[in-house]
């Protein structure tokens, strides 16, 4: 369980038991009482599972707006959790709040198993079956099989305490079925828990799924709410990567100040960042407008300090501006950034990049073009005519057939970086 807290612990002795429960509250004298210590479950014999996953969920909340210290403390309350409700007598679940616990917790992470032994147990007869057999089916990777039931049950658990877990859970399963339909329940789960792990979960997924939908204007709202509330949220990370992919997938229809408003609400480190994936994801897929406006973002971010950052936003640039009116800027750009500096798939896309600029600024030697020995009935393309009309030793013909070669390795290059 790791290693005790010896500054909590005296802190908690010195404050003694009883008025730790008096000044700090219950949740956070748990939590004394799991940090000072290395607690088994049946320390908590006396504790109501409710109140324990109580607890959780004050702690699961707290980490989600930014309280990333509280992290252990979720580990910890998970194990306890689960020891503490194997372990219960069967009275403990008369109470429907114990009933309510143990549903939460197996839905907040909690070890799916604990709620099919429980199920097995004597106590299943204060569960309802369909509920927890569901549950069960959707923790064990049948999500598709139960979706119907959930979204059945929706209705019964209307007003109660487990509304806004099951609601997101649903949401979960309806997404790859129905995107519309997903979406109305993840706003109720987040409109049901405002400023908890069912929010920022909510708003989370919502995102990418309006984005994968091409729900833009959806996924902007739902991004900007994110960032305004959740920005220092573990899962944080996750919420970028669906972002930078709905701007660059999208760019053609995200609108480039709303974009770029969402963005200014982060400190600059984290715009740095940002802009720095948007310009290499926009780069791979061609985009290069968003390219060149996302690394000149992140290099006017970067002021006048030489970093990596502003190498690889420089790099990103004169790789977006292949081919050019100025092919020389471009090339010079590409080949200033050190190996050091760039990723082994930078690297390649480095490589790709100078090849195609140097293939385009190069100046083929022309020679006679000769008649073309058949007369052709159907019009054949540009490139067949050309083929036909050079001799068999000429430097142009010569200099297509390695053009060609080259592009199409370039493009299988970039296809098998593109999902990186």
């Amino acid at each position: 369980m790791g290693a005790p807290n010896t500054k909590v612990d005296q802190g908690f002795k010195g404050l003694g038991r009883r008025w730790a429960a008096i000044v700090l509250g219950p949740v956070w004298t748990l939590t004394l009482l799991v940090l000072s210590a290395q607690p088994s479950a049946g320390a908590f014999d006396g504790i109501d599972p409710f109140k324990m996953v109580r607890s959780l969920q004050f702690v699961q909340d707290s980490v989600v707006l930014g309280d990333h210290s509280a992290g252990e403390m979720q580990r910890h309350l998970l194990a306890l959790i689960d020891e503490r409700l194997r372990a219960s007598d069967k009275a403990v679940f008369s109470d429907k709040r114990n009933v309510d616990a143990a549903l939460i917790y197996s839905m907040s992470g909690g070890n799916p198993e604990t709620l099919a032994l429980l199920m097995r147990s004597e106590g299943r007869t204060y569960f309802n079956a369909d509920l927890a057999q569901t549950l069960t089916t959707y923790f064990t990777g049948n999500p598709e099989k139960a979706r119907v039931k959930l979204i059945s049950l929706l209705d019964e658990y209307k007003g109660s305490r487990i509304e806004s877990y099951l609601t997101l859970v649903a949401a979960n399963v309806t997404a790859p079925r129905d995107a519309l339909g997903a979406l109305k329940l993840f706003d109720w789960a987040r409109l049901l828990a405002p400023g908890t792990i069912i929010e920022e979960s909510a708003l989370r997924r919502a995102t990418h799924i309006a984005s994968r939908a091409g729900l833009v204007e959806q996924a902007m709202d739902n991004a900007e709410r994110y960032v305004r509330r959740y920005l220092h949220s573990p899962y944080a990370s996750q919420f970028v990567d669906i972002f930078v992919y709905a701007v660059v997938e999208h760019s053609d229809e995200v609108d480039a100040q709303r974009m770029e408003y969402i963005l200014s609400l982060m400190d600059a480190p984290r715009q740095r960042e940002i802009y720095l994936r948007m310009a290499r994801m926009s780069t791979i897929a061609g985009k290069e407008q968003l390219a060149l406006l996302a690394a000149r973002r992140a290099e006017a971010l970067s002021g006048e300090k030489r970093d990596i950052v502003r190498d690889l936003a420089e790099f990103y640039a004169g790789v977006a501006s292949v081919p050019t009116d100025n092919l020389s800027e471009a090339v010079e750009a590409i080949a200033s950034v050190p190996d050091g500096r760039l990723s082994e798939r930078d690297r390649a896309l480095r490589d790709a990049a100078r090849i195609i600029a140097e293939e385009v600024t190069r100046q083929p030697v022309l020679s006679q073009v000769a008649e073309p020995a058949v007369v052709l009935e159907d019009a054949p393309s540009e490139q067949t005519v050309t083929e036909m009309t050079l001799p068999e030793n000429d430097p142009i013909k010569a200099f297509m057939a390695a053009k060609r070669s080259t592009l199409d390795d370039i493009d299988q290059l970039l296809d098998g970086n593109n999902d990186q």
